[in-house]
C-alpha cells in the first residue's frame, strides 16, 4: 500500500483496527522489548477489554484512566476503551499526590488501570467519589480474557476518543478532548506526509500517554499497514541498537534528543540501519544538515500541540529548510498576528494562530471548561500562545513560547534563541535560559547549563562563547551548572520550576566585572 492509496476504511479508531486485523492478520504489529502482538493481538485483546468494561458498568461516554508507561499492555487497553464506547484518559506517568488527584477528580474518571509499581500512588491521595474500581497490570490477564461479543458500540466521527491532559505550566493542567476524527486524521497525514507504506516500521520512545506517540506512531501504523517498534525513556547509549535491532525506518525524537545524539562520539552503527526519517521538533538549525549528513536520514521539522492533533505545520519531505517549522498541512491554516488579531508582515513577529479545514482534526474542547476553550479558539481560529513569523517564501519559524520571553531593558529575548546559540557549545549537552527579576527592572537572563561529563567549563567559558553569538542584551548574566533539570514525560525541562529558583547561587558576570 503506498502514500498515494491510503484511505481510512472507517469512521471510528475501533473500525480501523478491525479492518486492519481483517487484512492483515497474523502480521506483527507492534514490538517492545524482545515481545510482540499481531494486528489480531490488537483486534482480540482490545475486544476483551471492551468486554471487561462493560461488564464492570463502563458505558458510552464513561471516562477510563490509564497510569501506565511504555508497554504492550498499554495498546489494548487503550483502544479497547474506546470499543467499549468510553474516552480514555492517559495520565502522566510521573504523576503524585495533587496533580494526579487533580487529573483524576476533574476528568470523573470511573476506573483505572495502573502498572504495578504505580498503585501506592493512589493510595497516597484523598479518596475519589467517581473511581469506582482500579486494576494493576498485574491483574490485566483477567481482563484479556474476557471473552464475549457484546452488541458493538455505534462510533461517530466527533465522539471523543481521549482526554489528554496539557502539563499545566501557567495553571491547573487542562484537559484537550480530541476527536476519533483527530486520531484517524492525524494518522492519514502523518502516514501520507512520509510516503509511508506496509514495509515501515515506525519507532518510538516518547511516552505513550502522549498524543505524539499515539497519533503519530500508533495511529499511522494503521493507517499505513506497517509495524511499531516501542521502547521506553529516550537512552543516549542504546538508541542506535534500539533503531538498528527494531529495523524501524521512521523514529519521533524532541529536538533536544537531536543535540544529545550529536555529542555521543560517532558509532558505525549509525549508518547501519533501514533508518530514512528522523521526526523531530524543534530541529537545531546548525546540526540540521550535518546530522543529515553523518546519519544517513532525512530530518524534517515541524510544529503542533496537542491540541491542533499533534501537528499543524511541517517541512515538506523533500523540501525541507533549516530553521523554518515549514508550512502548514494540507488540511490546515496558520496566521502570525498581533495583539490585536492583525495579520502580521513577512518577518513580524506575533502570535502563531491556526485552523482545520476538517472538523475535529483539533480539540473538541477543553473537559469542562467552556471559558478556556472559548479564549483559545477565538474566531474560528486556535490561539497557539507561541510566537512565530512567516519568511517571504511562505516558511514560519518559531521563536518562542510567549510565557518564555524574557523581556530586558525594553528588548523582547527569545530564550529559544539564547540555548540554541549556547548548545552549540561543543562542551554544553542543555542549556535553559529564563527569566529572572532585575534591579533595574524588566527582567535579566539567567542560562542554567549541563556540561558534557568530564569538561572543564566554567562560567566565564560560556558567557565568552555566547557573547559572539547573541546581541549584548541577549547574553546571561547569570550562568548556574546542573546535572539534571526537571522535566516533563516528554522530556522537554520545566522552565516554570527553573523560574520559580530565582538567581540563586548563580555565578554573577555583572559583580564578576565580566564586560567588553
Amino acid at each position: 500500500m503506498t502514500s498515494q492509496e491510503i484511505e481510512l476504511p472507517a469512521r471510528s479508531v475501533p473500525e480501523l483496527v478491525r479492518a486492519r486485523a481483517a487484512r492483515y492478520g497474523e502480521r506483527t504489529w507492534a514490538t517492545f522489548e524482545g515481545r510482540s502482538y499481531s494486528y489480531a493481538d490488537l483486534d482480540r485483546l482490545s475486544a476483551n477489554v471492551a468486554v471487561w468494561l462493560r461488564r464492570n458498568g463502563i458505558r458510552r461516554g464513561d471516562r477510563v484512566a490509564m497510569l501506565m508507561t511504555n508497554s504492550l499492555e498499554f495498546l489494548p487497553v487503550f483502544f479497547g476503551i474506546a470499543r467499549a464506547g468510553a474516552v480514555s484518559v492517559p495520565v502522566n506517568a510521573s504523576s503524585v499526590g495533587e496533580g494526579l488527584h487533580y487529573t483524576l477528580e476533574h476528568s470523573g474518571a470511573a476506573g483505572i488501570v495502573a502498572d504495578n509499581d504505580l498503585v501506592p500512588r493512589l493510595d497516597a491521595i484523598n479518596p475519589l467519589p467517581a473511581l469506582r474500581w482500579r486494576v494493576a497490570t498485574g491483574s490485566l490477564g483477567e481482563v484479556f480474557d474476557s471473552h464475549g461479543d457484546p452488541k458493538p458500540v455505534e462510533h461517530e466521527l466527533l465522539d471523543p476518543m481521549s482526554i489528554i491532559y496539557t502539563s499545566g505550566t501557567t495553571g491547573p493542567p487542562k484537559g484537550v478532548v480530541l476527536s476519533h476524527a483527530s486520531y484517524l486524521n492525524t494518522g492519514r497525514y502523518f502516514a501520507k506526509h512520509y510516503g509511508l507504506g506496509e514495509e515501515d516500521v515506525l519507532h518510538t520512545c516518547l511516552p505513550l500517554f502522549h498524543c505524539n506517540a499515539q497519533q503519530t506512531t500508533m495511529m499511522a501504523s494503521l493507517v499505513c499497514g506497517g509495524a511499531i517498534a516501542l521502547n521506553g525513556k529516550f537512552s543516549l547509549s542504546r538508541f542506535w541498537t534500539w533503531i538498528a535491532d527494531s529495523g524501524a525506518t521512521i523514529t519521533n525524537l524532541l529536538g533536544s534528543m537531536l543535540s544529545l545524539l550529536e555529542k555521543r562520539d560517532p558509532d558505525p552503527i549509525e549508518r547501519r540501519t533501514r533508518l530514512r526519517f528522523m521526526a523531530a521538533a524543534p530541529v537545531p538549525e546548525s546540526l540540521h544538515r550535518p546530522l543529515e549528513e553523518r546519519f544517513g536520514v532525512r530530518i524534517v521539522d515541524g510544529y503542533g500541540l496537542t491540541e491542533t492533533g499533534t501537528m499543524a505545520c511541517k517541512n515538506p519531505v523533500s523540501d525541507t529548510r533549516s530553521g523554518t517549522i515549514g508550512i502548514p498541512l494540507d488540511h490546515n491554516e496558520i496566521k502570525i498576528v498581533d495583539a490585536d488579531g492583525t495579520e502580521c508582515a513577512p518577518g513580524v513577529i506575533g502570535e502563531i494562530v491556526t485552523r482545520s479545514r476538517i472538523p475535529g482534526a483539533f480539540l473538541s474542547e477543553y473537559f469542562r471548561e467552556p471559558e478556556k476553550t472559548a479564549e483559545a479558539v477565538r474566531g474560528g481560529w486556535f490561539h497557539t500562545g507561541d510566537a512565530g513569523y512567516r519568511r517571504e517564501d511562505g516558511y514560519h519559524v518559531f521563536v518562542d513560547r510567549m510565557k518564555d520571553t524574557i523581556r530586558r531593558r525594553g528588548e523582547n529575548i527569545s530564550s529559544f534563541l539564547v540555548e540554541k546559540a549556547i548548545t552549540q557549545h561543543p562542551d554544553i549537552l542543555e542549556a535553559a535560559a529564563v527569566a529572572v527579576p532585575s534591579e533595574l527592572s524588566e527582567d535579566d537572563v539567567k542560562v542554567f547549563v549541563s556540561a558534557r561529563p568530564g569538561a572543564t567549563l566554567e562560567p566565564r567559558d560560556v558567557i565568552e562563547w555566547a557573547r559572539h553569538r547573541l546581541a549584548d542584551f541577549e547574553v546571561p548574566r547569570y550562568v548556574e551548572f546542573r546535572t539534571d533539570f526537571p522535566r516533563t514525560e516528554t522530556g522537554r525541562i520545566h522552565k516554570y520550576k527553573l523560574r520559580e529558583e530565582g538567581v540563586g547561587n548563580a555565578w554573577d558576570r555583572e559583580a564578576q566585572g565580566v564586560t567588553w
